[in-house]
């Protein structure tokens, strides 16, 4: 579905967005292995990749993230739609600069 203004705004009520804009590098790399991840999964189906297949496997990744983990608990936030929030976060601040360093990977 991909972040939407609400979102957003949720994500900026609860200082997610200051707790990603600190640790940008750390979930950049999470992004980028899931955006290889599904890349690499639709690569035979001549179908073109699209945020919310990287967010999927980003989703999965994020789960397991202690800091992320930790910052949620410490906000008493503990719904699952947290991590799939904070993955479209990521994911649409990036999503240009992973297109364009995979491309690059590929030697396009």
């Amino acid at each position: 579905m991909g972040l939407t203004a609400k979102d957003e705004m949720s994500l900026r009520n609860a200082s997610l967005i200051t707790f990603y804009d600190k640790n940008i590098p750390a979930f950049k790399k999470h992004a980028a292995r899931s955006y290889a991840f599904a890349y690499d999964n639709l690569l035979g189906t001549g179908l073109q990749l699209r945020p919310d297949d990287v967010a999927v496997s980003l989703v999965q990744s994020l789960e397991i993230n202690a800091d992320l983990q930790s910052a949620l608990a410490q906000k008493k936030l503990s719904q699952k739609f947290w991590y799939q929030r904070f993955a479209d976060l990521i994911v649409d601040r990036l999503w240009e600069e992973l297109k364009s360093e995979h491309q690059q990977g590929q030697g396009n």
